[in-house]
């Protein structure tokens, strides 16, 4: 197989996982282009940025959560790309008070406090400072081109087929095209099939910004900022240039709640009722940014694309992000480990240039180790609930187990070991595997599900659905 040394990369999608990629491939030296399908007009400021809708991708005005791992990537790989986040005015948050005795790696355990939004401009313009970048926006990509040459086994996807038929073609093909894209049926149509692994999670969002008074102190809030109270999930988050945004997650097939909260004077109603995004409210109304923005379908999905001894089943193609796995976006995981396979993409390439068998096999061993892992946890959260305490507390869960998972849950709040080891794994510094290999973690663990007694949940706050809804009707002009 011919090497060639820079390669040229097509990337499909702009967003969080798109630009990460094309930033790490174009600081590598590869020729890139990026295609994204929506306008995406320049824009001078965040605030714009915030007000472009994206037919694409309507995630972005939803609440994102931007977990520690994101913010070592960016501090470890493109330092000043964080910096540029800061001098717009986002700001970093501890995942976790009350650790004890400061250990090696608490430095890792803080949060990014910005709107995808922002996040997305900062990174487009660091990628559009690239000499070897090219970005191409409002380009539909309609499939794949690929041959089978005579060194390969396997299909090659060696460019893309836009919609208006014409072609571009490229050493390296990497589809960044989130949950919605058809990657299963572009590569289907190249004789290759890709296996899925779907899991429905039964929730839905409805989420609402605001701006938050210039005198509003992020500093004085209480750190629990969410919970579930069983029939719905919440949760508040600030963000960058004094705006908030909250989340409430409920079932899908809840049509009584869905009506209600689709209504934006009870949603607001409904925030000042839950504790949590109630401290933001506590002064007065806030002022709102639109209107309430519900989201669906939301999901855990797996895409293998190795057979079952580990050799890829088609070469150079790739998938970054909710295009290779995705998780619950209810976790926050997403942003984070498009980001973290954008990376481990290009440094694959790098270790194997030119070499598309080598650096497939790479990626997807990095894959099932580094990212594959948070699918299944992510499916046993759902099913257990999204906070174990809250879950048990709300009669969720039975036997010893899920009251043993529940009582680490309570311990973790004044045990800095096992709480250190809860924020780590919420923040996607730790696998379980890496969790598994901690005997002093282990021990702790073991101590505490071996006396769940001694940790009693407390007692849930909040009102109940039927105090909810009843709160609810009462708002003027409610049905």
């Amino acid at each position: 197989m011919p090497e060639t040394t820079p390669e040229e990369v097509l990337i499909v999608g702009g967003g969080v996982g798109g630009l990460a990629a094309a930033l790490a491939f174009g600081r590598a030296g590869h020729k890139v282009t990026l295609l994204e399908r929506d306008p995406l007009p320049a824009t001078a400021d965040a605030e714009e940025a915030f007000r472009a809708e994206r037919r694409g991708a309507p995630q972005v005005h939803q609440t994102h959560g931007f977990l520690a791992r994101i913010v070592v990537l960016l501090r470890e790989h493109f330092p000043d790309v964080l910096e540029d986040l800061r001098a717009v005015g986002c700001t970093t948050m501890p995942a976790r008070a009350d650790l004890g005795e400061p250990r090696p790696g608490d430095e890792d355990l803080a949060v990014l406090i910005v709107r995808r939004t922002t996040f997305e401009w900062v990174l487009r313009k660091a990628v559009l400072r690239q000499p070897h970048v090219e970005v191409r926006t409002d380009v539909t990509v309609a499939g794949l081109t690929s041959s089978l040459p005579d060194w390969s086994d396997v299909p090659v996807v060696d460019g893309v087929r836009l919609a208006d038929g014409s072609e571009l073609h490229a050493d390296i093909v990497i589809a960044a095209t989130g949950r919605r894209g058809d990657v299963p049926g572009w590569l289907s149509a190249c004789g290759v099939e890709v296996p899925e692994k779907v899991r429905e999670s039964g929730l839905m969002y409805m989420s609402r910004w605001y701006h938050l008074p210039s005198t509003f102190d992020v500093d004085e809030l209480d750190a629990k900022l969410g919970g579930d109270l069983g029939f719905v999930k919440y949760l508040g988050v600030p963000g960058d240039g004094g705006t908030l945004s909250v989340t409430l997650a409920i079932r899908s097939d809840d049509a009584d709640l869905r009506a209600a909260l689709g209504d934006a004077d009870r949603f607001d109603q409904a925030c000042r009722a839950l504790p949590g995004p109630d401290q933001f409210f506590t002064h007065g109304p806030l002022e709102p940014i639109g209107g309430v923005r519900p989201m669906g379908g939301l999901l855990n999905r797996i895409r293998t694309f190795t057979d079952d001894a580990g050799a890829p089943t088609v070469l150079g193609f790739h998938a970054i992000g909710d295009a290779h796995t995705c998780t619950n976006p209810l976790y926050g995981r997403g942003c984070s480990l498009a980001f973290l396979q954008a990376v481990m993409l290009a440094q694959a390439t790098a270790k194997h240039p030119g070499d598309a068998v080598a650096r497939a096999k790479t990626y997807e061993a990095d894959n099932q180790r580094e990212v594959e892992p948070w699918f299944e946890v992510s499916v046993q959260m759902d099913k257990a609930g999204a906070d174990p305490a809250g879950f048990a507390g709300a009669g969720g869960g039975d036997g010893e187990g899920a009251k043993g998972m529940a009582a680490l849950f309570v311990a973790a709040e004044t045990d800095p070991i096992i709480g250190r080891g809860i924020a780590r794994f919420f923040n996607l510094l730790a696998t379980p595997a890496d969790l598994m290999a901690d005997a002093e973690l282990l021990t702790r663990m073991a101590e505490v599900m071996a006396n769940p007694d001694a940790y009693p949940i407390p007692r849930q706050e909040g009102p109940s659905r039927r105090e909810l809804l009843e709160t609810l009707d009462a708002v003027p002009g409610a049905a």
